[in-house]
C-alpha cells in the first residue's frame, strides 16, 4: 500500500540584475525556495528573499521602519487570513507567524540599502487534497507596501496515498474581492476555491467570459434574509447565515460542508456569467432555467475535480426530487416555493434532460436572450425544441428518476 511523502520543488533563482537606490522605502524580489507538495496536516518551511533596492535601510522592531511580509491578492487579498499559516486567529493555523495576515518578519537587526533579507515562515497543509495558493508582498510596518512582484506560494496537498490530487485551477481575471471584519480563512478560500472551479469548468465547457471587472463581497452580516445574491455585477456571501454555515446538502451521507460552500459560491458565480451573455445576460427569464443553469454547472465542476462523488449527487438528487410535493415544472417559470425543492428539480431539468452532454447550448441560450431574444424562441434555436416539447419531455423523464 503507498504511503505519502512530501517533497519540495527546485527552487527559484534571483533575477540576474535589481534596481538600486530608488528613494525611501523599497524592496525586489530576490529568488525563494520551491514550492511544495505535501502530506495532510504537515508542515514545512518556506524563504523567500527579497533585495533592498531603496535609499533607507530596513530596522527590526521599529514601526515605520521593520520590513515584513504580509498577505495579499489574489488569495487570501491584502490583510487577510490564510488556511496554509498563522498565528491561530481568524480561523489560520498556529504555525509561528507573527500575525495571521503577516508570514515573517526581517530576520536581520538592519537590512540596509543593496542588502538581501531572506524571510523564512512555515506553512502547514490543510487536510482536504487540492492546490492552495499563497498571496505574499513585502510591506515596511506603519509606513507603505513595497512593489509587488506578483509572489505567491503555491501548496499541493496530497491524498493520503501519496497521489496527486487534480489541480485546483487558478482564479479567474476580472473578479475582485472585498473582505469584510473578522471573516474566517476558510471561508475566505472556500469562495475563492468554488468561484475558481466554477470558472474554469465555464472555459473548459461552456464558453463565454466575464466582460468587466465584478466584486465578491465576503462579510458577516446582520439580518440578511439569504445567504448570498447575485447579479452582473457580483455576489455577495453571508458567512453566518445558516445556509452557509449548515449547508442542507452536506452530511454523512453526501459530502463535506466545505464542499457543499464551494459549489454555493460556484453557483453565485454563474449567475454573475449569466449577467454577462450577450448584451444585458440572461437572469430573466424562467426561474427554473436561471437557477437550474448554475445548479448544473456548479456541480459538474465540483464532482469533475473531486470534492464531491457523482454517485453520491446521483443519490441525493433522486431523494430530493422524489420528496418534494410534485408540481408541473412549467409552474417554476414565476414561482419558486421551497417545499417543491426546487433547486433539485431545476437541476435535474437542466442537468439530465436539456444538456446532459455537452453545456455549449447553455451559453448559446444566454448569448440570444441577453440580445433581446424571446426566451422560448432563443430556447427552441438553442436546444432544438420547443419549451412545450421540452415540459412533457421532462415530466417523463422525472417520473422515472423517481421510482
Amino acid at each position: 500500500m503507498s504511503t505519502c511523502a512530501s517533497s519540495v520543488g527546485p527552487g527559484i533563482p534571483p533575477p540576474a540584475r535589481v534596481t538600486n537606490g530608488l528613494p525611501g522605502f523599497h524592496a525586489a524580489w530576490y529568488g525563494q525556495s520551491g514550492y511544495m507538495a505535501l502530506c495532510p496536516g504537515t508542515r514545512a518551511t518556506a524563504t523567500v528573499a527579497y533585495h533592498n533596492s531603496g535609499s533607507l535601510g530596513w530596522v527590526q522592531g521599529r514601526m515605520g521602519q521593520a520590513a515584513y511580509l504580509g498577505t495579499w491578492r489574489e488569495e487570501p487579498g491584502q490583510d487577510q487570513p490564510s488556511v496554509l499559516g498563522g498565528d491561530g486567529t481568524r480561523g489560520s493555523p498556529q504555525t509561528g507567524w507573527p500575525r495571521f495576515d503577516r508570514l515573517a518578519a526581517q530576520p536581520a537587526a538592519y537590512v540596509g540599502p543593496v542588502q538581501v533579507a531572506w524571510f523564512r515562515f512555515d506553512i502547514q497543509a490543510p487536510q482536504t487534497p487540492g492546490t492552495y495558493r499563497l498571496g505574499i508582498r513585502p510591506l515596511v510596518e506603519g509606513a507603505r507596501w513595497l512593489e509587488d512582484f506578483g509572489v505567491f506560494w503555491e501548496v499541493t496537498v496530497l491524498h493520503p496515498d501519496g497521489s496527486a490530487p487534480r489541480r485546483t485551477p487558478s482564479g479567474p481575471a476580472n473578479v475582485f474581492y472585498d473582505v469584510g471584519d473578522g471573516v474566517s480563512a476558510q471561508d475566505i478560500h472556500e469562495v475563492h476555491e468554488g468561484v475558481a472551479r466554477a470558472a474554469a469548468f465555464i472555459s473548459d465547457s461552456v464558453g463565454g467570459v466575464l466582460k468587466r471587472p465584478v466584486a465578491v463581497r465576503i462579510y458577516i452580516g446582520m439580518d440578511e434574509v439569504v445567504c448570498c445574491l447575485a447579479n452582473a455585477n457580483g455576489f455577495r456571501i453571508v458567512v453566518n447565515h445558516r445556509t452557509w454555515r449548515a449547508p442542507p446538502a452536506a452530511g454523512p451521507d453526501t459530502w463535506s460542508a466545505p464542499a457543499e460552500r464551494s459549489e454555493i459560491a460556484g453557483h453565485e458565480f454563474v449567475h454573475v456569467w449569466q449577467g454577462h451573455q450577450g448584451t444585458v445576460g440572461c437572469l430573466n427569464g424562467p426561474i427554473w432555467l436561471v437557477e437550474g443553469m448554475p445548479e448544473s454547472i456548479s456541480y459538474r465542476a465540483v464532482v469533475r475535480d473531486g470534492l464531491i462523488r457523482q454517485t453520491a449527487l446521483d443519490a441525493f438528487e433522486k431523494e430530493w426530487v422524489s420528496s418534494a410535493r410534485s408540481v408541473p415544472l412549467r409552474d417554476l417559470e414565476t414561482s419558486f416555493p421551497n417545499d417543491v425543492h426546487p433547486y433539485n428539480v431545476s437541476w435535474l431539468a437542466v442537468d439530465r434532460v436539456l444538456a446532459p452532454g455537452s453545456q455549449g447550448a447553455l451559453r448559446a441560450y444566454c448569448e440570444r436572450v441577453g440580445n433581446g431574444v424571446p426566451w422560448r424562441t432563443a430556447f427552441a434555436q438553442a436546444f432544438g425544441e420547443s419549451v412545450d416539447s421540452f415540459y412533457s419531455r421532462f415530466e417523463a423523464y422525472r417520473a422515472q428518476f423517481v421510482r
